[in-house]
């Protein structure tokens, strides 16, 4: 009898751990994981693409409601249902969706940083690309800015590390930017000057030796910080 109810009671167990593994696998998350709900005026749902940013393509579509969030990084700024915000949500196994329609709870970051960027690998991609190009110089900020896919938004670099103060998220002093962030200096006055940092302490800028090129920080003299680019 003993030996029957120790085998009744192990296929319980096993049945248990079986049906628990299965519930996981529909849906309930580990505990570690991150959630927020997506909430659109249309209840249409929001667009997840293959990037940060609206010029990636649509891979799919994120309902409203409970959403599990495995990372996030920072991107192109979009407005939404909770205003503007510069964070994307990566949806485990699909791709990012904008946090400015996502109620998190926070303003800030709830997981852990992605370790991929697309958007910032595009802007590393568009410098190499132009190694050696002397065409930007004397426009670092424009170089930055369409790097990115985008231009005219600030009218100097020094306008642009102004902005992420004023913000309250310039990472002043800091020789350990992100893959993607933008590094300043307070050169040239009054323009300043920007480059995009690939992360791992080396940044790609125009006025490397007179031209676009590769270069470890600091580099120049009078170095600001980074701040992730806010266009």
């Amino acid at each position: 009898m003993r030996t029957a109810l120790m085998r009744i009671t192990a296929r319980l167990t096993l049945t248990a751990l079986l049906s628990g593994a299965a519930v996981l696998g529909t849906g309930v998350l580990p505990a570690s994981a991150a959630t927020g709900t997506v909430v659109t005026d249309s209840g249409t749902g929001v667009a997840i693409r293959s990037g940060n940013a609206t010029s990636f393509a649509t891979v799919g579509n994120q309902p409203n409601g409970t959403v599990e969030i495995d990372c996030q990084i920072y991107g192109e700024p979009v407005t939404g249902k909770y205003g503007r915000s510069l964070i994307w949500d990566h949806i485990p196994g699909k791709g990012f969706i904008t946090d400015s329609y996502v109620n998190t709870g926070s303003s800030g970051l709830i997981a852990p940083l992605c370790t991929n960027n697309p958007r910032a690998d595009a802007a590393i991609n568009w410098y190499a690309a132009r190694n050696g190009s002397t065409a930007y110089q004397g426009y670092c900020e424009m170089a930055a800015e369409n790097s990115y896919g985008k231009t005219a938004i600030w009218a100097s670099a020094t306008a642009d590390w102004n902005d992420a103060v004023a913000r309250g998220v310039a990472h002043k002093g800091d020789l350990n930017p992100p893959k993607g962030a933008l590094v300043f200096w307070d050169l040239a006055a009054p323009h300043g000057h920007v480059g995009v940092a690939r992360g791992d302490g080396y940044f790609w800028a125009t006025s490397v030796n007179g031209k676009i090129g590769l270069a470890k920080l600091p580099y120049f003299s009078n170095y600001r910080g980074w701040a992730w680019p806010n266009f």
